[in-house]
């Protein structure tokens, strides 16, 4: 029971950034390895508000969303767009571009000294099956089950998220039924920073302190194989990708001994997934095609 309760908390971090890559993969096919890095990067202006300065730690979240959703949206506008016709390959490359570049800036301008940003709440949490929950990893359950349910209720029940479902499905149909493809890489690649922002904002208190490319590792690699796992064109099959692999997680690290070391933990989380996609290859709530 305790390792399902701390799978449940690190599975949601997992849950938004596999959301993230999910959205733009269902809508335009790209891969974006760069999802978690542009979460990082934003971070660093909450740390500059909040940590540096000692302004609200709101303040310097609501920047770092705004940064994030920025970095998104320029990217989609001078990268993407322009590149529409390319290869899916060449789109993910990109992206990997994109995450170099930011991993740079971040050493070139952050490096050298550790930041700490102080944690959004500091009273409040529970106990369950004898695992402290803490302010923040409650507000992390809170904030990605909302997102997920707003996110599905928006784009089955407006006429604007059905033109993104609708592009997702079958884009020259979209097109001649009047969906701007533009508006919908838009929205969506606007979406995925908002998301990115988040799972940083939330997952920064349990790690302690911000350095370049600190969410790159576990945080991308969990919330990609989620994406993969749940099925990477299915939402739901995202947010539940993501606990799945949250609780995969906690239940290797507690029960396979002979795996210490983080880096076997990895590759044996990544083993017990590859054999659910053996059996499933289009993933828990993937369509087969």
């Amino acid at each position: 029971m305790q390792t399902i309760v701390l799978g449940l908390v690190s599975g949601t971090l997992y849950a938004l950034i596999a959301l993230g890559i999910t959205l733009v993969y269902k809508s335009s096919r790209i891969l974006n390895f760069a999802q978690a890095e542009v979460g990082t990067l934003a971070l660093y202006w909450t740390w500059w508000i909040a940590g540096r300065n000692g302004q609200p730690w709101a303040l310097g979240a609501v920047a770092a969303i705004a940064f994030s959703v920025a970095v998104s949206l320029l990217f989609e506008r001078f990268v993407i767009r322009p590149m529409f016709a390319a290869s899916r390959v060449s789109l993910a490359v990109a992206t990997i571009g994109l995450l170099a570049l930011m991993i740079a800036i971040e050493e070139a301008l952050f490096a050298g000294s550790i930041k700490e940003i102080p944690p959004p709440l500091s009273s409040g949490g529970f106990s369950v099956a004898g695992v402290v929950i803490s302010p923040t990893q409650e507000l992390s359950l809170l904030v990605a089950v909302a997102i997920a349910v707003v996110l599905g209720v928006f784009l089955r029940f407006t006429d604007f998220g059905l033109g993104v479902l609708a592009t997702a499905d079958d884009p020259e149909a979209a097109r001649l039924m009047g969906v701007s493809r533009a508006r919908v890489s838009v929205f969506t690649w606007g979406t995925a920073g908002v998301l990115s922002a988040l799972a940083a904002l939330l997952v920064e208190p349990s790690i302690g302190a911000l350095a370049p490319g600190v969410f790159s590792g576990g945080l991308f690699l969990g919330g990609f194989t989620a994406a993969l796992l749940g099925g990477l064109t299915s939402l739901p099959g995202a947010f539940v990708g993501g606990i799945a692999v949250g609780i995969i997680e906690a239940e290797v690290k507690a029960h396979l001994v002979f795996v210490s070391a983080p880096a076997l933990q990895d590759v044996a989380m990544l083993v017990i997934v590859t054999l659910v996609l053996l059996a499933r290859p289009q993933g828990l709530l993937g369509r087969a095609s």
